[in-house]
């Protein structure tokens, strides 16, 4: 069964609390992007202007270390979304994005969003709501982690 942008861009938490109205305006401008096997979406260090949602296949995130060894930093799959961080701190990109199967992309780029969200402020409310939601639990799951790894490192060394 074939979704439309607005019921894809629905099923991340970006956009989970926005109307079908709404989320046809930000689909307005997404474009759709099909990646190859072994193809990057983008690379490390590269200026951001878009932000994704997989809508199908796999991919994976790598980072370089100071030796210039590439790290597996995590895979994501259908369902999933990256690229949104450079949109909040302007940054560059933190690492590089290679598709391990064909994959099908939504787009969505970064001028398109801060036009919508700077001229309807609920809308932006929502959008940075959605965010900080998400920011929260990552941080709680991270200070779960590192105190389970401070118990580990004092029980084996």
């Amino acid at each position: 069964m074939q979704h439309t942008k607005e019921e894809i861009l629905h099923q991340i938490y970006l956009f989970s609390n926005f109307t079908m109205d709404e989320l046809a305006k930000i689909a307005e401008q997404t474009k759709y992007k099909v990646l190859e096997q072994g193809e990057s979406v983008y690379q490390e260090g590269n200026e951001a202007k878009a932000f994704y949602v997989v809508m199908y296949g796999t991919l994976k995130i790598l980072t370089s270390t100071e030796k210039g060894d590439d790290v597996n930093v995590t895979t994501i799959a259908t369902g999933d979304h990256f690229g949104e961080f450079p949109f909040l701190d302007q940054g560059k990109r933190a690492g590089t994005v290679e598709a391990m199967e064909r994959c099908e992309l939504l787009e969505i780029p970064f001028d398109h969003l801060q036009k919508i969200l700077d001229g309807d402020p609920g809308l932006a409310l929502k959008f940075y709501k959605g965010i900080t939601n998400y920011l929260v639990k990552r941080m709680r799951l991270l200070t779960h982690d590192l105190a389970y790894a401070r118990e580990l490192k004092k029980r084996y060394l």
